[in-house]
Protein backbone atom coordinates (compact mmCIF):
# COMPACT_ATOMS: atom_id res chain seq x y z
CA UNK A 1 0.00 0.00 0.00
CA UNK A 2 1.47 3.38 -1.01
CA UNK A 3 2.24 5.74 1.87
CA UNK A 4 0.32 8.70 0.39
CA UNK A 5 -3.06 6.88 0.45
CA UNK A 6 -5.21 7.09 3.56
CA UNK A 7 -6.14 3.90 5.29
CA UNK A 8 -9.88 3.17 5.35
CA UNK A 9 -10.02 3.49 9.14
CA UNK A 10 -8.42 6.95 9.02
CA UNK A 11 -10.94 8.01 6.38
CA UNK A 12 -13.87 6.76 8.51
CA UNK A 13 -12.53 8.56 11.58
CA UNK A 14 -12.24 11.80 9.63
CA UNK A 15 -15.78 11.50 8.29
CA UNK A 16 -17.29 10.69 11.68
CA UNK A 17 -15.55 13.50 13.54
CA UNK A 18 -18.14 15.21 15.75
CA UNK A 19 -17.10 18.79 14.91
CA UNK A 20 -17.21 18.17 11.16
CA UNK A 21 -20.64 16.53 11.39
CA UNK A 22 -22.02 19.37 13.49
CA UNK A 23 -20.71 21.97 11.03
CA UNK A 24 -22.10 20.02 8.08
CA UNK A 25 -25.56 19.78 9.65
CA UNK A 26 -25.64 23.49 10.52
CA UNK A 27 -24.67 24.44 6.95
CA UNK A 28 -27.45 22.23 5.55
CA UNK A 29 -29.95 23.74 8.00
CA UNK A 30 -29.05 27.29 6.93
CA UNK A 31 -29.41 26.46 3.24
CA UNK A 32 -32.74 24.66 3.65
CA UNK A 33 -34.26 27.62 5.50
CA UNK A 34 -34.40 29.57 2.23
CA UNK A 35 -35.77 26.64 0.22
CA UNK A 36 -38.95 26.42 2.29
CA UNK A 37 -40.15 29.89 1.40
CA UNK A 38 -43.51 30.16 -0.27
CA UNK A 39 -42.18 32.35 -3.11
CA UNK A 40 -38.58 32.42 -4.24
CA UNK A 41 -37.39 35.88 -5.19
CA UNK A 42 -35.92 34.70 -8.48
CA UNK A 43 -39.39 33.58 -9.62
CA UNK A 44 -40.86 37.01 -8.86
CA UNK A 45 -38.37 39.06 -10.90
CA UNK A 46 -39.05 39.46 -14.61
CA UNK A 47 -37.04 40.83 -17.56
CA UNK A 48 -38.55 43.40 -19.92
CA UNK A 49 -37.12 42.93 -23.41
CA UNK A 50 -38.25 46.35 -24.69
CA UNK A 51 -36.50 48.51 -22.04
CA UNK A 52 -33.94 45.79 -21.13
CA UNK A 53 -34.44 46.13 -17.37
CA UNK A 54 -35.56 43.77 -14.65
CA UNK A 55 -38.70 44.48 -12.67
CA UNK A 56 -40.78 42.81 -9.98
CA UNK A 57 -44.17 43.08 -8.39
CA UNK A 58 -44.08 44.57 -4.89
CA UNK A 59 -46.74 44.20 -2.19
CA UNK A 60 -48.84 47.31 -1.62
CA UNK A 61 -47.73 47.68 2.00
CA UNK A 62 -44.09 48.04 0.84
CA UNK A 63 -44.56 50.42 -2.09
CA UNK A 64 -47.61 52.28 -3.43
CA UNK A 65 -46.58 51.80 -7.07
CA UNK A 66 -47.02 47.98 -6.75
CA UNK A 67 -43.96 47.25 -8.91
CA UNK A 68 -40.28 48.10 -8.81
CA UNK A 69 -37.86 48.57 -11.71
CA UNK A 70 -34.18 47.71 -11.20
CA UNK A 71 -31.43 49.65 -13.01
CA UNK A 72 -30.00 48.12 -16.17
CA UNK A 73 -27.04 45.82 -15.46
CA UNK A 74 -27.82 45.41 -11.75
CA UNK A 75 -29.61 42.05 -12.03
CA UNK A 76 -28.46 39.07 -14.08
CA UNK A 77 -31.01 38.42 -16.82
CA UNK A 78 -30.17 34.78 -17.48
CA UNK A 79 -33.09 32.53 -16.57
CA UNK A 80 -35.56 35.36 -15.94
CA UNK A 81 -39.03 35.12 -17.43
CA UNK A 82 -39.57 37.60 -20.29
CA UNK A 83 -42.52 39.84 -19.51
CA UNK A 84 -43.23 43.47 -20.38
CA UNK A 85 -43.03 45.86 -17.46
CA UNK A 86 -46.06 48.05 -16.62
CA UNK A 87 -44.16 51.12 -17.84
CA UNK A 88 -43.74 49.68 -21.37
CA UNK A 89 -47.32 48.40 -21.67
Amino acid sequence: MPSDEKHIIDWILDKTDFKKQKQSFSNKKKASAFERRKHKMDNLIFYCSSCECCWSKVPKYIDVIKWRKYPKGLMPTIGKKRKECPECK
